[in-house]
């Protein structure tokens, strides 16, 4: 099966890739962009959502999450000297009722689920042995040459109902990293608070930076994991996105390291008697597994230690003029939450390229010596497509008309804009009201409140 490349080679420089990603944010996106993919991924995703009845946007963010668990402390991407970026993201796919959200997930992780399957019977096994062992008295081990043996511990990737005691032993267990699945995210924020008011979120806010991981607790021993790795997924309905606001935590900056897909259109589907086949399943599987077979090194002190992938010259330019956009965008924002939205791109971008790098490698359509600009560019388009998911979550969470945040000076003039006009015309109304064309211009670059419907003209959103 053959597609075809969304972008033409015409624009594969940096310069006119960093434009075609500015035009990305003046439109809302149909679907998850799929051409960031391998072509093997594609296939996949066609497969589901053709005779699984898979939402693309949500087939496609799973098998995302998927890789992010798959690639574990495996690898690191090096931005600059001192700044790495592991594969963690915090997922949160959106729907209503009905509309398949958790299906895809389920189909994501299933090959991570069947690591853990074997990884139990193992633990089954040698824990057994392990009790008869200990069942013996000391003058039956010495007449059979036999000493206790360390106590076996469960190896595992996911987790779904736990306590933070509980979820750093396993990960202590598997340095590697380890992944939280809950089905409904709403429920798993509620319980934030349960035992110690503040602890668990500070934990969630401090795991996504990759800060080390210390517990000392009287009930078990001490852990210290100095390179955690717990990636997040789950699903959520869109009537309680707003408990996710409470509590501070779209202040805080929770929010802002959560990546949400929330596809528009989308509806409950009639039974589907189509299948998917083995092949397909099998094919998956192979992918996702051949990220799972590497494990990190361990250092003198036992703590896991990532290989460190670099750009390539034309990539580490091309993120770096995406990154000073993204400031330009981030400075030019007049609403404080979404502007820390938008400063935590800078590390989702860095990510999703490691992500999308080491997944083309698995596939075989490209190395594991470099991040490259394949890579960059589908980081970019991922990115531009969760920042629009982000302004619709941030206006349902805030409850409240963006125009709302605005300084009483910017909110005059969207009022006095027509609905669509050109630049000239904008300048003369700004300049009216004593709003300098300077500032009225860098109003205008705001993706969240214009779109440029043509050259030199613009629409009013709200």
């Amino acid at each position: 099966m053959s597609f075809k490349p969304v972008f033409d080679e015409s624009i594969f420089t940096p310069e006119a890739f960093v434009n075609h990603a500015k035009e990305i944010i003046r439109k809302d996106l149909p679907q998850f962009p799929v051409n960031v993919f391998p072509e093997k991924i594609r296939f996949i995703i066609e497969e589901t959502n053709t005779n699984l009845m898979f939402p693309t946007d949500y087939i496609s963010a799973s098998i995302l999450y998927a890789v992010s668990l798959a690639i574990g402390n495996t690898y690191k991407v090096e931005v600059l000297g001192g700044w790495k970026e592991n594969a963690v993201i915090y997922l949160a796919i959106v729907g209503k009722p009905g509309t398949n959200k958790s299906h895809p997930l389920s189909f994501a992780i299933q090959p991570i689920v069947e690591k853990d399957k074997i990884a139990y019977r193992a633990y089954i096994r040698a824990k057994s042995e392990y009790d008869a062992i200990v069942a013996m008295s000391a003058k039956e081990r010495k007449s059979e040459g036999i000493n206790i043996p360390d106590e076996p511990k469960l190896n595992k990737c996911l987790m779904s109902d736990f306590t933070l005691e509980a979820l750093a032993t396993v990960h202590s267990n598997n340095l590697r990293g380890i992944g939280v699945y809950v089905d409904e995210l709403a429920g798993w924020i509620k319980n934030f608070n349960r035992y110690s008011s503040g602890s668990e979120m500070e934990f969630w806010l401090s795991n996504w930076s990759g800060k080390p991981i210390i517990s000392d607790r009287k009930s078990s021993a001490p852990i210290n994991i100095s390179n955690p790795f717990i990636s997040v997924a789950g699903t959520i309905q869109n009537g309680i996105l707003n408990e996710l606001g409470r509590d501070n935590r779209n202040q805080n900056g929770f929010i802002d390291r959560m990546l949400f897909v929330m596809p528009s259109g989308i509806q409950m589907q009639y039974l589907s008697k189509k299948g998917i086949s083995d092949e397909v399943t099998a094919l998956y599987s192979t992918i996702i597994t051949s990220l799972l077979e590497s494990e990190p090194e361990l250092d003198d002190y036992g703590a896991a230690v990532s290989n460190v992938l670099q750009f390539n010259t034309e990539a580490n330019l091309l993120f770096e003029q995406w990154y000073n956009n993204n400031v330009d965008l981030i400075n030019n924002c007049d609403d404080e939450s979404l502007s820390g939205n938008y400063a935590k791109f800078n590390q989702h971008t860095a990510r999703f390229a490691l992500i999308l790098q080491l997944l083309s490698y698995a596939c075989g359509e490209s190395d594991n010596n470099f991040i490259n600009t394949n890579s960059v560019r589908g980081a970019i388009e991922l990115t531009e497509f969760f920042r629009l998911n982000a302004s619709k979550v941030h206006s349902i969470i805030s409850n409240s008309n963006p125009l709302e945040h605005l300084p009483l000076d910017k909110q005059n003039l969207y009022k006095q804009l027509p609905d669509t006009f050109t630049t000239e015309e904008g300048v003369k109304i700004a300049e009216s009201i004593n709003i300098p064309e300077r500032t009225f211009k860098r109003f205008l670059e705001s993706k969240l409140f214009f779109d440029k419907v043509a050259r030199g003209k613009y629409e009013k959103r709200y």
